[in-house]
């Protein structure tokens, strides 16, 4: 690490500059749930993006936020692509943080607000690292192009289409994915791929009104209706009970886990009661249905005694890669219909296939050894993650290898109260990516 010596310390004395960057994206608001500050927080990236030397174009799309394009052209012989979201979820429940969710806070060497972790954070050590860069050598050695969403917490809408319609402005080589972590024993985890994603609402309809419960002995109940319902489509060990679901999983890059186990990821106490086999593989490699909520009937204090009007349920099917939601939706509704649940309403929300880079890609290469170089410990490659995000969209439309890693860790709350990174981790972030521009070509050129 001698020879990135001073590069390194650049980063490290120009520190308070790159965490005021995280934190000035953490205090614009941005919920695409809520469709609130989007426009706001877009132009804010872009401001950002130019700060750092990147020419920027802000472009509408329909159904979600704005995209930022920023591009550098160093007339460099290769392009690395950069893909992070700015929107983020609702801070609910607001009362459960230690301090407000959109007021960045420092403590404990820790950065707390909402998108610390998940995404700003990682947008804003991007941008460091090319600062760093061109600081420290005059020039960054490959051409840049950073693509900034506003929509990947509610599925990504108009995204499919921007990229199809921009398909020749955003060619790139290779590209970083928006997120990754340190797991409990400090290994830095480089996905190579994503899940899919189908979410479906399911609605029993009732009696039109409330009606006194005396009258269930022979009114149908939809919350029952509902519950009997679901109760079809998953064992109780959590296998999908969906004809054809298990028959093209790609199990490419299984070879990874086969010196991992299920404690490096830090599970749940919870594990679903029953279940065998190889859970890791399971998790990462194999598809899953999940219940998101369920609502129905009065859930105040106290009692009520009635049958409730409707019931509804939210799913989520994470989907692995050969697996066409679409399909998998149009079995669900046949499946129901044939096992007698043909008046339930089912409706669907979101909808996009799984992603994965080849192990033996230049990209997986390049960013599992810029990882050990920055982190000072050897990384943890695994060939997906659990999680869902629209990486399809650069692996398959575009045709891009592409490899998320980022600054959280296991403790960084996502998604959750009190949402973190450390600082520690984030310095460390800005130094691998510096390291993966600074390679790059290299890399790509030992792969031809």
């Amino acid at each position: 690490m001698e020879r990135y010596g001073e590069l390194f310390n650049y980063i490290e004395r120009n520190k308070p500059k790159y965490l005021d960057w995280a934190s000035r994206l953490i205090s614009q608001p941005s919920v695409s749930a809520h469709r609130s500050g989007l426009r706001e927080c877009a132009e804010l990236v872009a401001e950002l993006c130019e700060e750092a030397g990147l020419r920027t174009s802000i472009h509408e799309v329909e159904g979600g936020g704005p995209v930022v394009l920023g591009y550098l052209n160093s007339e460099a012989h290769a392009t690395l692509m950069f893909y992070n979201h700015y929107d983020v979820q609702p801070a609910d429940p607001v009362e459960k943080w230690t301090t407000p969710p959109f007021s960045p806070t420092v403590r404990n060497e820790k950065l707390y607000g909402r998108g610390a972790a998940d995404n700003k954070g990682n947008i804003a050590a991007r941008l460091a690292a090319l600062d760093a860069l061109t600081a420290v050598l005059g020039e960054v050695p490959v051409n840049i192009k950073m693509l900034v969403e506003g929509g990947e917490e509610v599925g990504s809408p108009g995204l499919k289409e921007f990229v199809e319609r921009e398909r020749d402005r955003l060619f790139a080589d290779g590209c970083i994915w928006e997120y990754g972590y340190r797991n409990r024993k400090g290994s830095p985890v480089v996905y190579l791929g994503v899940k899919g994603m189908l979410y479906v609402e399911v609605e029993a309809a009732g009696p039109g009104r409330e009606v006194h419960s005396s009258w269930g002995a022979i009114v149908e109940n939809p919350a029952w209706r509902l519950v009997q319902a679901l109760n079809t489509i998953r064992t109780s060990d959590g296998r999908i009970l969906l004809d054809g679901v298990y028959d093209e999983i790609d199990y490419s890059g299984e070879e990874l886990l086969a010196n991992l186990s299920l404690e490096d990821f830090d599970p749940p106490a919870n594990l679903i009661p029953g279940k065998t086999g190889n859970l890791l593989k399971q998790l990462l490699l194999e598809p899953a249905v999940n219940i998101n909520g369920l609502s129905s009937g009065y859930q105040g204090p106290g009692s009520k005694t009635i049958i409730p009007a409707t019931a509804s349920a939210k799913l989520d099917f994470r989907v692995v890669p050969k697996q066409d939601p679409e399909k998998i939706y149009r079995k669900l509704v046949e499946t129901l219909r044939m096992r007698g649940f043909d008046d339930l309403k089912l409706r669907m929300l979101q909808s996009y296939p799984a992603a994965r880079t080849n192990p033996d890609s230049f990209m997986a290469k390049l960013v599992a050894d810029t990882a050990e170089q920055a982190y000072g410990v050897q990384p943890v490659v695994i060939p997906s993650g659990a999680a869902s995000g629209p990486m399809y969209v650069i692996t398959d439309i575009l045709g891009v290898p592409c490899v998320s890693t980022g600054v959280g860790y296991h403790g960084s709350s996502v998604h959750g109260p009190d949402e973190n990174i450390r600082i520690q981790d984030f310095v460390a972030g800005v130094k691998h990516m510096a390291l993966v521009m600074l390679n790059f070509h290299r890399y790509m050129h030992l792969a031809e």
